[in-house]
């Protein structure tokens, strides 16, 4: 210590650092950003250190905190085995109006006419209660031709 209290500068201080030791010290610190990104996209760090924890945090933040409409999420309609799906999918409930999906060929197996009331004996079994069908709005693909059916229903 300098016996006359005042702190002297330090051979070591970064005003007596000349530009290339500088230079050099920025290099050292990109090098460590670019080591930290390489190792964070190969998942590179060992279980249980903080850099993992981080990245779990990370990905669990964006899986919660994404919102759905960004996504374009909605029950579509598709052409699957009806052996395994059951070919309806309700949309939407708000107190006694209903809107589901129902599949083209549930209604084509039928061999009625008369579009709503085959539609009518298609959801009888799922809705069990008396209902009226409000509208019906074929469900189509590029090319024309119908997937199925948006019908909305009024229950009594």
């Amino acid at each position: 210590m300098n016996p006359g209290g005042e702190p002297r500068e330090s051979a070591y201080s970064p005003a007596r650092l000349p530009r290339q030791a500088t230079a050099h010290a920025a290099g050292r610190s990109w090098a460590k950003v670019k080591q930290g990104l390489r190792q964070s996209i190969f998942w590179a760090y060992e279980r249980g250190s903080w850099q993992y924890d981080v990245m779990v945090l990370v990905i669990l933040a964006f899986i919660f905190l994404t919102p759905a409409s960004w996504f374009h999420d909605r029950p579509r309609l598709q052409l699957s085995d009806l052996h395994h799906v059951q070919g309806i999918v309700q949309l939407s409930h708000k107190k006694n109006l209903w809107t589901f999906q129902v599949d083209a060929r549930l209604v084509q197996t039928e061999g009625k006419p008369n579009l709503q009331s085959v539609l009518q004996d298609v959801l009888k079994s799922r809705l069990r209660r008396p209902f009226t069908v409000r509208s019906v709005i074929p469900v189509k693909d590029r090319t024309g031709v119908i997937l199925g059916y948006d019908v909305s229903l009024q229950t009594r």
